[in-house]
């Protein structure tokens, strides 16, 4: 059996890509969570905190929520680069560009559900804050 050395480089290309997304992604998740959870426990000391010239609802509505839209654009680009990887990539043999394909597009679910995460997350926080002040 033969290998082709250049699809030899296609699964370290899916790798590196998905490894950049998750680690990414796992950083600006832990980041939102930890100043998301000070925004709630000042609203919970202070209410709006009238005496501050940002309260726990500003900042969030003008830097976290932001962030965390931005994070699921970021995803949304990252699961279509990995969705697209196939069409660059000049694989001879259909069996081998089946299979490539098919693990680009189980792999771009991985973004993909990530997306819809941060997007739910994001969602659901500012209606909590909407829904309490």
């Amino acid at each position: 059996m033969s290998y082709n050395t250049g699809t030899l480089g296609l699964p370290i290309v899916l790798l590196a890509s998905l490894w950049g997304a998750v680690n990414t992604t796992l950083n600006f998740y832990k980041f939102i969570n930890d100043r998301r959870d000070e925004v709630f426990s000042l609203l919970d000391k202070c209410g709006r905190c009238p005496d501050r010239t940002l309260g726990p609802i500003e900042i969030y509505f003008t830097n976290m929520l932001p962030l965390s839209f931005g994070v699921c654009l970021f995803l949304v680009l990252i699961t279509y680069v990995i969705a697209t990887i196939p069409r660059y990539m000049d694989i001879d043999n259909d069996d081998e560009r089946h299979r490539f394909r098919s693990a680009c597009y189980a792999i771009a679910c991985l973004p993909a559900f990530g997306l819809v995460g941060f997007f739910g997350g994001g969602t659901y926080d500012a209606l909590v804050l909407i829904s309490r002040f």
